[in-house]
């Protein structure tokens, strides 16, 4: 039997099976091998500076039957490693071709976020599941959104500098990103991108959150079950906010800038206690970097004892440091 006779299945589950310069080598043997490597050989592209690969993006800018192939990019260039504007005419061409992907890592430069310009122009990226960037939320971003209909996670804005930070916030129509799961990045676009969609994991990076910012995370379709955010308001306060707007969070995790230097007394313990208890479904919680200790109620395994109280120093080694009875109250 002749070799392009055999099932393109058998061909895919063969030479999945075969390293990246077989699968090179096996692209150039015939017309029909060709497409089955390639296929395997740019499903999942990887290209930075230091892997010195970037000539990848030339080929899927140059070759659009190639691009199609790709279903995960990744592209990473630091400060160090700066390349000219053609490159990233090209990056832009790339993309364009690229119509299949599922998951988009652009981690370069944020001040060409125009490279997915022409993108949001023309196409659509049914099948995209997950994008990061180092760009601001722009127009460029708010366009290539519309066209990402499947969209679960989002990374953007997550370093905003004075400038996006001032500058006007885009439009984003409320039928964008529909299915949104994540987001990861600053609380002014996350202001922006939660409410109205069902949105159940949140990370907000730079200034963060305060207690009147808390309602509008609150407007995402289905409860808000991970957060993780800093805040300047004093962490008791702002914790009875978000048990006041968000009551189902299962993973909290917030910094907080103030009082930061001053050690927390019993007294602050046994307030921050009183109020996780309210947390029906919390099971871990962080509070600058120190993680507050829990156990499940003997009686009542729904509900969750918290740390009410500094750990003392142990008497014996077999005491249990998170979980022993002096430190915690019950209700």
């Amino acid at each position: 039997m002749f070799m392009h006779h055999l099932p393109i299945e058998l061909l895919d589950n063969v030479a999945q099976h075969l390293p990246s310069t077989s699968l090179a080598a096996l692209a150039q043997t015939c017309s029909t091998l060709c497409p089955v490597a390639q296929r395997i050989l740019y499903r999942c592209v990887s290209a930075s500076a230091w892997t010195q690969n970037l000539c990848v993006v030339d080929t899927l800018a140059k070759k659009p039957h190639v691009a199609r192939f790709v279903r995960s990019f990744y592209i990473a260039i630091d400060s160090l490693s700066p390349v000219f504007p053609a490159f990233y005419r090209q990056l832009a061409n790339a993309i364009l071709n690229m119509s299949e992907l599922t998951s988009l890592n652009l981690l370069v430069d944020s001040s060409v976020s125009w490279v997915l310009k022409e993108s949001s122009s023309h196409i659509d990226f049914p099948h995209l599941l997950q994008f990061t960037c180092s760009f601001p939320f722009d127009e460029n971003i708010a366009r290539f959104l519309d066209r990402t209909p499947s969209l679960l996670e989002l990374e953007v804005d997550s370093m905003p500098t004075a400038f996006s930070r001032n500058s006007p916030t885009p439009y984003l129509s409320p039928t964008s990103i529909p299915r949104l799961e994540q987001y990861i990045g600053s609380s002014k676009t996350a202001e922006l991108i939660v409410p109205g969609r069902p949105v159940r994991s949140i990370h907000l990076n730079g200034a963060g959150i305060s207690e009147d910012d808390i309602p509008l995370l609150a407007r995402s379709t289905v409860p808000i079950v991970v957060l993780g955010t800093v805040t300047k308001a004093p962490p008791v306060p702002f914790l009875e906010a978000l048990r006041n707007h968000v009551p189902h969070l299962v993973y909290l995790r917030v910094m907080s800038t103030q009082d930061i230097f001053r050690a927390p007394t019993a007294e602050f313990y046994e307030q921050v206690a009183n109020v996780l208890t309210s947390f029906t479904e919390l099971n871990a919680f962080e509070l600058s970097g120190m993680h507050w200790g829990s156990q499940r109620k003997q009686d009542d395994s729904t509900k969750r004892i918290w740390q009410s109280k500094p750990l003392q120093k142990r008497t014996h080694p077999e005491d249990d440091l998170l979980f022993g009875t002096e430190i915690f109250i019950a209700y």
